[in-house]
């Protein structure tokens, strides 16, 4: 390839200097002559000559792109042994620090990812081709996992899909030694399943790591980032990507990729959209046009036509797409109202209203009627929607004369159904569009105004997101050294296990539990402040509070601890005597241990006497601001294991 790239240079370059040179002398003796054959000749060979430049123009640049996609190869190659140098780095200090490799269970912190597209970068056509079934989900993210298998592991162990008709998105963990292979491995693999180029889908697509991804899936799931602000159908959407996530093996179905981390995130996600939804009102007022209509109805009820909203007769013209919102927004408030379809195909009007979701939603009162009777019905109702495909209007002013009550006329059709004049006649209240972009676009502010107090919800959730994150990447560790001080007291008990040949099997299986409990007792607080650490509230973490000095303690609180710590010792090693004396196995003069191990301390056998002097000297002693800290008290020992 590098030999070959400088040889079509030189080509190209001759076949310039030869129609600039040697043959623009020939070209011109032959423009002189005025002769049309030679004319024809030399307009033929001027294009012979363009062609042959254009085509070794065009062999370069593939050759070029040829050598690019080597190039791309070679980085690749140079990344993916870089990583593994990384890796393998990474286990040997894990190993020297622990004593435990990376295969016998300690892996570096999992990272999360995001990586997809939505309609903020990508059009249809290109998010129809990498949308998936809602019921391929699971088969989809098993076939990533197993597309991102290396001799190392996996790059994507845990993985859930969202794809809906507005987003596609891949919610992702990877070992953070591994992330960048990780996101890598995605990208390539949708456009490999895709069918796409990777140089044309890299710009539709978007990804985040760490923070920022968690950032994006909690402002999913409150509809801050829906293509209408604060709609609740997303939520809905991501509970159906968290059960995926965690669904079992079944006969039937295939169990889901989603592991802890993914899990976890995607539960948080769930109740930071119902806290978004119930803290603010992003989710309050119509932002679509039939929902708008049908908020104008129930405003204007009751001014216009001196009825409630739930006992009006509404007349609904049209069995559209439009016409169906609208009863899905109709039925949600009022699933009783009395309605008439009025359509010119009765049968289209009737699988209108035995649709799914409008019978879900109500329609119990509804019905069918033929176009013929509109008029008819429309002086029978109190609110008329017009919502046909018509060009022209359909009502005029003189179809509404003479009318026997109130009638309201809401016209969601473009171009209008409803002819100008209209709100003149008597009886009438005429709406349009127009008024209905009113009620959105003040809804719609309404809602915007609600966004950062949403968003100061997701940064505190996520900051406690992040921090449960952070413990789990630290639990493998302290595994690894629990384990180790497990090691390292069963191997001292063995060295000293000669030294207790005096003692019964029931006092070894003590001192055993006991020494057990001591390793045990040192790894618990740090478990416990792991746990409260996640519990607290991020803000009480990072905005530091000023606190009032503590009091110092004081010789009367000093000597009650004293006095009660005392006594837990005499106590402790009366019992141990009592114990020894009721021995027939301890004989005179063998072992006997001078001391008392109390979780992992020595105390020393003392004569009550002297505590007591001591802390009589304690309590005439005066107070200082910097009088030591006691030695903290300890609890009793268990009883049982």
């Amino acid at each position: 390839m590098s030999e070959f790239v400088p040889k079509i240079a030189q080509l190209q370059q001759e076949a310039e200097l030869l129609r600039s040179g040697e043959l623009k002398e020939v070209l011109q003796a032959m423009k002189e002559l005025r002769k049309p054959e030679l004319r024809s000749a030399f307009g033929e060979v001027d294009q012979l000559l363009c062609a042959l430049v254009s085509a070794i123009d065009g062999l370069r640049e593939h050759a070029q792109s040829i050598r690019r996609s080597e190039l791309r190869e070679q980085f690749h190659a140079m990344d993916r042994s870089a990583q593994d140098w990384v890796g393998k780095v990474e286990k040997d200090a894990v190993e020297s620090l622990t004593g435990f490799r990376a295969d016998d269970g300690v892996d570096t912190m999992m990272e999360v990812h995001v990586v997809g597209l939505s309609h903020h970068s990508a059009p249809v056509e290109v998010r129809e081709k990498l949308a998936v079934a809602q019921a391929d989900w699971n088969a989809y993210a098993q076939e990533l996992v197993e597309y991102g298998q290396t001799a190392n592991g996996y790059l994507v162990p845990e993985l859930a899909v969202l794809s809906t008709c507005n987003r596609f998105e891949l919610y992702f963990a990877s070992p953070e030694i591994k992330k960048f292979a990780a996101v890598e491995a995605v990208r390539a693999f949708l456009s490999q399943k895709s069918g796409i180029p990777r140089e044309e889908l890299e710009p539709y697509l978007f990804s985040h790591s760490g923070e920022a991804a968690t950032q994006h899936l909690f402002e999913v799931s409150s509809g801050l980032d829906s293509l209408v602000l604060g709609e609740a159908q997303i939520l809905s959407q991501v509970k159906a990507c968290h059960e995926h996530a965690i669904q079992k093996a079944e006969e039937d179905t295939m169990a889901g990729c989603g592991g802890k981390i993914v899990s976890r995130m995607l539960n948080a996600a769930i109740r930071m959209g119902k806290m978004v939804r119930t803290r603010t009102k992003i989710g309050k007022g119509s932002v679509s046009v039939s929902s708008a209509a049908v908020e104008l109805m129930m405003s204007r009820a009751m001014q216009d036509l001196r009825k409630p909203a739930s006992k009006l007769h509404v007349c609904i013209i049209g069995a559209g797409k439009m016409s169906r919102l609208l009863l899905l927004a109709l039925f949600s408030k009022y699933p009783d109202i009395k309605v008439s379809l009025v359509n010119r195909s009765v049968e289209k009007a009737q699988e209108v209203l035995d649709d799914e979701l409008v019978r879900n939603r109500g329609g119990s009162n509804a019905e069918v009627v033929p176009l013929e009777k509109m008029f008819e019905v429309m002086r029978q109702s109190d609110v008329t929607f017009t919502a046909t495909g018509s060009k022209v209007p359909i009502i005029q002013p003189e179809d509404l004369q003479d009318l026997e009550r109130n009638l309201m006329l809401v016209d969601i059709s473009v171009p209008l159904n409803v002819a100008p004049g209209c709100e003149e006649v008597d009886k009438v209240a005429s709406y349009s569009v127009d008024d209905l972009k009113k009620v959105v676009q003040a809804n719609a502010e309404k809602r915007q105004s609600e966004v950062d107090k949403a968003r100061r919800l997701i940064t505190d959730e996520v900051q406690k997101f992040k921090c449960w994150q952070a413990s789990q990447g630290a639990v493998p560790y302290l595994a690894a050294l629990q384990a180790m001080a497990e090691q390292i007291r069963r191997a001292e008990y063995a060295k000293m296990e000669h030294k207790l040949r005096g003692l019964q099997d029931k006092e070894k299986e003590a001192l055993d539990k006991l020494t057990r409990h001591i390793v045990d007792q040192l790894f618990r607080p740090v478990y416990y402040s792991m746990k409260e650490r996640r519990l607290q509230h991020p803000s009480e973490e990072s905005s530091p509070k000023i606190k009032t000095p503590p009091k110092p303690p004081q010789p009367e609180d000093l000597l009650k601890r004293r006095r009660s710590a005392s006594r837990r010792r005499a106590v402790n090693a009366s019992e141990v005597c009592e114990e020894e004396r009721r021995s027939p196995t301890i004989a005179a003069g063998s072992f006997r241990p001078a001391t008392t191990l109390y979780l992992g301390l020595p105390f020393a056998w003392r004569d009550l006497q002297e505590m007591a002097a001591a802390d009589e000297k304690l309590l005439n002693a005066p107070a200082r601001d910097d009088a030591d800290v006691p030695i903290p008290e300890v609890e009793p020992p268990e009883s049982s294991a």
